[in-house]
C-alpha cells in the first residue's frame, strides 16, 4: 500500500507543498534535491548511507528542512534528510513520523496523531506512582533503622 499525502516543506528561500510518500518502513527521510533547491533547504557537511529496497547502497547528503502536515493543522519542525539526484518524490520516514506522534490508519490510510494528552497523562502518572513507591521504600528503610 503506497500512501501519498500533501506535506509542506519550508527552507530558507520559499515554501512549498509537495504530495509525498509517507514510508512508514522508511528509517530516514529523503527529498529530491530540486526541492532542496526551491525552497533553500540547508546544506551540512555530512553524509549519510542508504540502503534501497534492492539492497543497494550510497552516501547522500544531509540537509536541513521545515516539514510540515497541512492535514494535522501544520504539525510538524525541522529535520535533517537524505537529499537524493534520483528521487523524483519525497519520502516521509519515521525519524519524522514518530517524533511527531505521527501515525497512518491502514484502513482509512489518514494520518493521526496519537493523543497527545493521554499520553502526558500516562507518563506523569508514571512518574507519580515511580515517586510514590520510591517514598514508600524510604519510609520503610527509615522504620527499620529506628
Amino acid at each position: 500500500m503506497r500512501i501519498y499525502k500533501p506535506i509542506k516543506f519550508r527552507g530558507a528561500r520559499d515554501e512549498t507543498i509537495r504530495e509525498s510518500l509517507i514510508d512508514t518502513g522508511a528509517s530516514i527521510s529523503l527529498i529530491p534535491r530540486e526541492l532542496a533547491i526551491t525552497v533553500g533547504a540547508w546544506h551540512t557537511d555530512q553524509y549519510v548511507d542508504v540502503t534501497g529496497v534492492h539492497g543497494q547502497s550510497r552516501a547522500l547528503p544531509i540537509g536541513k528542512i521545515g516539514i510540515f502536515f497541512p492535514a494535522l493543522g501544520d504539525k510538524g519542525g525541522y529535520f535533517l534528510v537524505a537529499v537524493s539526484d534520483v528521487e523524483k518524490e519525497p519520502i516521509i520516514g519515521m525519524d519524522v513520523l514518530k517524533p511527531l506522534g505521527i501515525s497512518i490508519e491502514t484502513k482509512t490510510e489518514e494520518l493521526s496523531i496519537k493523543n497527545e494528552i493521554w499520553e502526558a497523562f500516562k507518563t506523569i502518572s508514571g512518574i507519580g506512582v515511580a515517586f510514590f513507591l520510591g517514598v514508600k521504600i524510604l519510609e520503610k528503610l527509615f522504620e527499620e533503622e529506628k
